[in-house]
């Protein structure tokens, strides 16, 4: 119990840090500058080194772009990112996606592929594409993402807290350990392939 109040309060203390940083790291259109508050969280280079938040680099830029103004606009619910965005234009969202898709794709992390994800993956390749790398533009690549990060996403499809038509009725079709094992092989296959 005390453990989960000291992480709400650890997750407090950065919403609010980054909250303040954001107002003075925005306030220019430097790349260098609009990005120094994205790289607390997702890695200096788009590779995030928290499992339970999102690698950026190699990601489609239509997808950053969409996710982007989500979470400005309050649709995708994140206190954290909401308040880091508020202050940001169009344009600004613009280059930040732009930057974080030119980035080289995450690697593979691991030789040892989970064989109950790639067999459960069917479901997947239709839109995210055999390797996890996909076509269009709106949707996201998954090879190389944080197990954790695509856990939470597949449990928030699965329970409706993230809307998706096409997500809710897949994520739902998955028992706990069937997404446990999708997420763990596509952070394992990376850019393996």
């Amino acid at each position: 119990m005390k453990i989960i109040i000291i992480n709400k309060l650890i997750k407090l203390v950065v919403v609010m840090f980054l909250t303040l940083i954001t107002s003075l790291s925005f306030a220019g259109t430097k790349l260098e500058t609009l990005t120094a508050t994205c790289s607390a969280c997702h890695g200096q280079l788009g590779i995030s080194s928290n499992n339970e938040w999102p690698s950026l680099a190699g990601q489609k830029k239509g997808y950053l772009l969409q996710q982007l103004k989500a979470f400005k606009k309050g649709t995708r619910e994140n206190a954290m990112m909401t308040g880091i965005l508020n202050n940001i234009s169009d344009e600004q969202l613009d280059n930040i996606a732009q930057h974080y898709a030119s980035l080289p794709f995450n690697k593979a992390k691991a030789s040892i592929i989970n064989k109950a994800g790639k067999n459960k993956r069917a479901n997947c390749i239709s839109c995210h594409g055999m390797q996890g790398k996909t076509v269009n533009d709106t949707w996201p690549n998954l090879a190389g993402q944080n197990k954790g990060y695509l856990l939470k996403q597949l449990k928030d499809f699965s329970s409706k807290k993230r809307k998706s038509i096409i997500m809710n009725v897949i994520a739902n079709e998955l028992n706990e350990q069937q997404m446990i094992d999708v997420a763990e092989y596509y952070q394992q296959i990376g850019s393996k392939y």
